[in-house]
């Protein structure tokens, strides 16, 4: 058992691994369970259609480079415009498809992740739709019944059938036939003026092969196949809008997405069809999508939109040019003036979090120089805690971690992800107290020092990101990169704590036994 004088600096190390586990929790659902405030009731006017119908096909995962070369796409870009377009952060999918029909971006929309979200309170191409009794018609994921019921109606949306019977290449591409089947036939027998095609089976290969994969081309190829057929299906009079949500890393095998990895945080699209003409490439934002939809059917601008029409690819008759843009005009001066300034928003909250940043930072600092200043001899503590740092970067490389949330490949695998993070901060401490032991002999005093030293650096680590960035998300999106670094932080200070329980016990174990045997 711990003596006298060990127990308080543990039991101060045991609030503290509960308090950062606590913060990651609460600073964490802050995120998920944001709710956005923003919502602005006005209907603003719309102008004359410059196309009959128009399907925005979304390619989940499709990546830039692969876009590059694929005959349907290409098509669409001959015929049309291409291009690339920042997408949401986080880079996932349900932020990216709630920004493509509302024009919002994740802060605005309330839809900030893939699995715990509301309804969002602010008006979409669906519900503008369905305001000037357009017909609708919505397939793929389940996230648009889900996330916009009451603008779209049970009738009007579905999802595929079936699944793919294994994550295979030659499954996936089976499951994407069978799907794209169904699209087809939806599309070329609906009359609606909008419809949404969602085409899955790419982010299924990126996941599980990676972005630059062999398994990953040939899936795509399938889907890029898929989106010829739906074209064809189409027919001359309808407008199609091919658009990615993001795109996947590759890393160790195995894709993912969620951080801003320029192969995720950068989409490609095409567009072709009437309203649309032949255009060089262009740079655009996901949240682009909405307002240039509305504008080809006719429709008003979605309220809480901040993408501006990609009015460089829009056919507009000269006219109705001055028209069309002064109705882009005066919805931006309206959403202008109903938002906060962001950045005058965010200065605020710096400045409220200063007192405590500068209180927690002399605090963990003065820990550390406690820790140092006690440590006989200090070239003992320092070489501990070189090894550390040594053993906590391979492993953390080693076990595939990564600071940024595509490492996780898949948001379902966070706690996975989170609980081999733990397993790497404890078995780097492990070797780093074992190092210690060997270097000064038996003690729990030596081994409660590094950890203190290791615990108070993290700490500081985090309380400069909370200072600069915050770790809430109080209104606005907080800085994912990191938001989730600092999350990762707090979360090996709990494996450095469980690991300093284990070393001081077998300390404990080891000198009773000594003391037994002499």
């Amino acid at each position: 058992m711990a003596s006298r004088g060990v127990l308080a600096p543990i039991l101060y190390l045991v609030a503290l691994a509960v308090g950062s586990v606590s913060i990651a929790e609460v600073c964490w659902m802050s995120v998920t369970s944001y709710r956005s405030a923003y919502a602005l009731d006005r209907l603003f006017e719309a102008g004359p259609a410059l196309a009959n119908r128009v399907i925005v096909v979304v390619l989940d995962g499709l990546r830039v480079d692969r876009a590059v070369g694929l005959r349907a796409m290409g098509a669409l870009s001959e015929q049309g415009v291409s291009g690339t377009m920042r997408v949401t952060l986080p880079s996932l999918s349900n932020p990216a498809r709630a920004a493509i029909v509302t024009g919002a971006w994740p802060e605005v929309s309330g839809v900030t992740n893939n699995s715990d979200f509301a309804s969002p309170p602010i008006q979409s191409l669906f519900s503008l739709a369905r305001e000037q009794g357009m017909e609708i018609s919505v397939y793929g994921s389940g996230f648009w019944r889900r996330a916009f019921r009451d603008h779209i109606g049970d009738s009007s949306a579905s999802s595929p059938s079936g699944k793919a019977s294994s994550y295979e290449t030659a499954d996936l591409i089976a499951w994407q036939a069978d799907t794209c089947a169904e699209a087809t036939a939806l599309v070329r027998n609906s009359s609606a003026k909008l419809q949404i095609v969602g085409l899955l089976a790419a982010d299924e290969a990126g996941h599980v092969y990676g972005g630059d994969s062999d398994g990953y081309r040939e899936v795509t190829a399938a889907v890029d196949n898929c989106l010829g057929r739906l074209v064809g299906a189409a027919g001359e009079d309808a407008t199609i809008v091919a658009v990615s949500d993001h795109g996947h890393i590759d890393r160790w095998g195995k894709g993912g997405h969620g951080g801003e990895e320029p192969e995720v945080i950068n989409a490609p699209f095409a567009m072709a069809g009437p309203g649309v003409r032949r255009s060089e490439p262009i740079k655009a934002r996901i949240v682009d999508i909405a307002p240039t939809v509305s504008i080809l059917l006719g429709l008003p601008i979605p309220a809480n939109s901040q993408g501006s029409p990609l009015w460089d690819a829009l056919d507009v008759p000269a006219e109705h040019g001055s028209a069309l843009r002064n109705l882009e005009r005066v919805q931006r001066e309206a959403l202008g003036n109903h938002l906060p300034n962001r950045e005058v928003a965010l200065a605020a909250q710096r400045e409220q979090r200063l007192p405590l940043a500068i209180a927690s930072c002399a605090w963990f600092l003065w820990l550390a120089v406690v820790s140092l200043s006690r440590s006989r001899p200090l070239a003992s503590i320092a070489i501990a805690a070189m090894v550390f740092v040594a053993a906590y970067y391979a492993l953390f490389f080693l076990l595939q971690l990564g600071y940024s949330m595509s490492s996780m490949v898949r948001q379902e695998y966070i706690y996975f992800f989170l609980g081999r993070l733990v397993a790497v901060a404890a078995m780097a401490f492990g070797a780093a107290a074992y190092c210690l032991r060997r270097l000064v002999g038996p003690g729990n005093g030596p081994v409660i020092r590094l950890s203190t030293l290791v615990t108070s650096v993290f700490a500081i680590l985090v309380t400069v990101t909370y200072y600069i960035h915050g770790l809430r998300m109080v209104d606005w999106m907080i800085e994912i990169v990191p938001g989730f670094k600092a999350y990762l932080h707090l979360l090996s200070i709990l494996g450095v704590v469980l690991a300093t329980i284990a070393a001081v016990a077998a300390n404990s174990f080891v000198g009773r036994n000594e003391a037994r045997a002499s």
